[in-house]
């Protein structure tokens, strides 16, 4: 029995996306599986397709995205769940309405790498080890600031230096795999992106600023929280103490006109129950024993989210 159990090895985790498709296809709902390139050590960065139901061709895109850190596993079950649901024929209402007005694009593992070499290791090792790329780059600070802005010396703002938890790289999508995101990011022009972290069970929009960007993420995240049928994530965003990092979500949103967030998955008091007292490797802070209760909390928190966003005007900067 693999230590990591239920979660799967990187080649079950390919087989099961590769299957999901085919059972989503099989049962009404269209599903492409697309390679949009490689990572570092040429594993290929999937994503799926899945076209609006009544096959317009002018649907608002929009994205779910996960596993940009090695050991958040979590945000894969979540990703992939909403494709399972799709699959099984009777997805929650949001998802349902979702891809009846939008194209929807799941990418479940940005970062194959790190979840193999996490899956290798047993979940063992400290959070740098784990958490980035084959090159040591924390992918989640490897993307362009907004244009004007600055990165302040700030915890967790993306480190300089080689080794360290959050370094950013040698330059701006340096890697192979926010390099091949971003180019899928330009090429489909999405209106709105959720990218799955964990585990803090709450949302981060993406920093911008104006207030009427500001009320308009608050009222996106509360729509996601409404939807969730057991545990409501809190919102985390303030226009003063917060800076620019090179997250994913302030790339969509101030060079790509997306309304992006980053939802922690699991919760911070899950996980402390979940490991206070026992030595459990790193992995089982960021993951639930058993992922299915999450999934099923978050995939509508997630579709309602979307479904607030395409409703609601592009972001204008």
């Amino acid at each position: 029995m693999a230590l990591l159990d239920p979660y799967p090895s990187p080649d079950e985790r390919e087989r099961e996306l590769a299957s999901l498709v085919e059972r989503a296809t099989g049962s009404g709902v269209g599903a492409e599986l697309l390679e949009y390139g490689r990572s570092v050590e040429g594993r290929p960065l999937h994503a799926v397709r899945i076209p609006r139901r009544d096959g317009s061709g002018s649907s608002p895109r929009v994205l779910v995205c996960a596993n940009t850190h090695g050991p958040e596993f979590i945000g894969n079950r979540v990703c992939t769940g909403i494709l399972a649901q799709l699959a099984s024929g009777t997805p929650p209402a949001p998802l349902r309405e979702l891809v009846e007005r939008a194209e929807l694009w799941l990418a479940p593992c940005l970062n194959p790498d790190g979840y193999a070499r996490t899956y290798a290791r047993d979940g063992v090792g400290p959070l740098a080890t784990l958490r980035h790329n084959h090159h040591g780059v924390d992918l989640n600070r490897n993307w362009p600031l907004p244009r004007g802005t600055r990165r302040l010396p700030l915890p967790g703002a993306g480190s300089s230096t080689p080794g360290d938890a959050t370094y950013r790289g040698p330059h701006a999508l340096s890697e192979p795999e926010t390099a091949a995101l971003d180019r899928l990011l330009e090429q489909q022009d999405f209106h709105a992106s959720a990218n799955l972290h964990s585990v803090m069970g709450t949302m981060f929009p993406a920093r911008v600023h104006t207030r009427e960007d500001f009320q308009t993420y608050r009222r996106l995240c509360r729509a996601l929280a409404r939807a969730q049928p057991r545990t409501r994530y809190l919102r985390l965003a303030s226009r003063v103490f917060d800076t620019f990092t090179g997250e994913q979500e302030d790339h969509q949103h101030h060079e790509r006109r997306c309304w992006s967030i980053c939802v922690e998955c699991f919760s911070l008091p899950a996980s402390l129950a979940q490991t206070f007292g026992r030595r459990a490797p790193l992995f089982w802070r960021f993951n639930p024993r058993d992922p299915q209760p999450w999934v099923d909390n978050d995939v509508p928190g997630v579709a309602a989210y979307l479904l607030a966003a395409i409703a609601t005007p592009r972001p204008s900067s």
